[in-house]
């Protein structure tokens, strides 16, 4: 079974995650032809390849086409690789002691960290298929599974500013997709086949470093009156 990573979005943290990932096998790095030359070239040479793309026409919104054209070209390129497996990360995240993580989540068919408990925050409102009154979404910062389903996940763009969180969407997409029941319950996407993975990130000392916000996911996600797992 042959694992990889798939690195998305833009280069602003380039020199952190390129030192750190490069000490792992099969990793890519999926960004846009207009980031810098010299970024560039530093990845390059820690071994990791790039795949540049164009941007989106249409970024979307919360610029999810963006995110869906990165994570993409990423997985597919691991998928052309002949790799089973893949972590997706965004290009602004640290996911620590990753030699102990990834063999724990080996065989998992699609995984999150956590999924946010419904009528956690009332500040955005969405009709997708069924009515959402919050932010209830898996979080995707990291997201592991197999390949072809991580290939299905992420292939399709929207047309319209649908204001609807990119997780939600990419959720939506990906489990009407495989014909399975839409609901972004921790109970329903459980029954779906879909796991989650915030207990081995605990058991194994992993943090998530959202570099962005300089927070540890796995301490955020882990207070239970926000997220389940």
């Amino acid at each position: 079974m042959k694992q990889g990573i798939c690195i998305q979005g833009p280069t602003e943290y380039y020199k952190e995650l390129a030192d750190y990932y490069s000490q792992f096998e099969n990793v890519v790095w999926a960004t846009w032809n207009d980031e810098s030359i010299i970024r560039l070239d530093y990845i390059r040479n820690k071994g990791i390849e790039v795949i540049l793309l164009e941007k989106p026409t249409i970024a979307g919104y919360m610029n999810v086409n963006m995110q869906l054209a990165s994570s993409y070209a990423g997985v597919n390129r691991l998928f052309e690789l002949g790799i089973d497996e893949a972590l997706k990360v965004r290009s602004d995240t640290i996911v620590t002691n990753l030699d102990k993580l990834l063999p724990r989540l080996q065989g998992k068919k699609l995984a999150f960290m956590a999924t946010c408990k419904v009528g956690v925050r009332k500040d955005i409102a969405y009709d997708l298929v069924y009515y959402h009154d919050s932010h209830d979404y898996p979080a995707d910062n990291v997201v592991y599974g197999n390949i072809h389903d991580l290939r299905d996940m992420f292939n399709f763009q929207i047309e319209d500013m649908l204001p609807i969180p990119p997780e939600a969407l990419i959720a939506w997409n990906y489990m009407t997709t495989q014909d399975m029941t839409f609901h972004l319950s921790y109970k329903n996407m459980i029954n779906e086949g879909i796991s989650f993975f915030l207990q081995e990130c605990l058991e194994e000392n992993v943090e998530v470093n959202w570099l962005k916000r300089g927070v540890n996911l796995v301490d955020w996600y882990k207070d239970k009156t926000v997220y389940e797992w």
